[in-house]
């Protein structure tokens, strides 16, 4: 269920917090195994599945990108295990997956129920790093119609700060930033990079993809090319399915840091265009 998880919240927060989905061409390539393929038709043709078979077989569906499916059995799982948070996560993330490949007008019940699912999660874990940061986007992004609300998102936000020093300012940055507040935006991303006072011996319990986000800072706003190198790596050996961006954004930083004369043009536009953080350094404070 972990696996998935992190899948969902890649795909989730890459549709609904950063705009444009960065091209799967970036990233590896899902392979569905001959493994995966075999038991999904093994549980497939079980006509009444246990509670076990029915989340095995929402998990593969998520992971083997067959998200109608999986928001099917999503659905029933839910409705017979309400307080189940892994269920409530999964859906939410399934759901906001479903909103984004439809128009908007098609997408609105996937929203409802992506939006109720979140909430929900939180109610039961409210512990959970990844399900209050998913509010903060949500409450954030989506327009008051549909439950947007910069007054829950703050909320959201002071959540997150109880959690995490370091993953409470970078989101404070996010905040500041989706609200077009950019000099408290500037503050907030100082205050994270300036946590990390040495990145090869400090221990750091953190989203993976705060590494990146991390040493983007350092990078633009301290100028230390050593910390974003030692961040950018740190990316790099986290790496999973789960995470936002490609290696391919750390390798061409890291590129950058080692050979600054010689410089991938194509992938700076690549960056301006799907890392909404660099672009907006690079557009407001570089």
């Amino acid at each position: 269920m972990a696996s998935a998880k992190r899948i969902i919240f890649l795909l989730f927060c890459v549709t609904f917090s950063y705009g444009q989905r960065i091209p799967q061409a970036f990233f590896e390539a899902v392979v569905v195994t001959v493994a995966q393929e075999t038991r999904i038709q093994e549980l497939d043709t079980i006509s009444e599945k246990t509670q076990a078979e029915r989340e095995e077989l929402a998990v593969l569906f998520a992971t083997t990108t067959s998200y109608e499916k999986s928001f099917a059995l999503l659905e029933t799982l839910v409705q017979d295990y309400p307080d189940n948070f892994e269920y409530q996560f999964l859906l939410g993330g399934i759901s906001g997956i479903l909103a984004s490949e439809l128009p908007r007008t098609k997408s609105l019940p996937y929203v409802r129920t992506m939006k109720d699912a979140f909430e929900q999660a939180a109610l039961l874990n409210p512990a959970s790093l990844e399900t209050q940061m998913i509010l903060l986007e949500l409450y954030t992004g989506l327009p008051w119609v549909l439950g947007g609300s910069n007054k829950k998102a703050s909320e959201k936000l002071e959540v997150i700060k109880s959690l995490s020093v370091i993953e409470g300012f970078l989101s404070e940055g996010y905040f500041y930033r989706a609200t077009k507040k950019n000099k408290k935006a500037l503050v907030a991303y100082l205050n994270a990079i300036n946590e990390i006072q040495s990145c090869g011996s400090q221990p750091m319990e953190l989203l993976q993809d705060s590494y990146y986000h991390l040493g983007v800072l350092a990078f633009y706003l301290q100028k230390d090319m050593n910390k974003a190198a030692c961040l950018f790596s740190k990316f790099s050996n986290v790496h999973d399915a789960g995470s936002a961006y490609p290696k391919s954004f750390t390798t061409h930083y890291l590129n950058k840091i080692s050979n600054p004369e010689n410089i991938d043009l194509e992938m700076e536009v690549t960056l301006m265009e799907y890392d909404k953080l660099t672009a907006w350094i690079q557009n407001n404070f570089k």
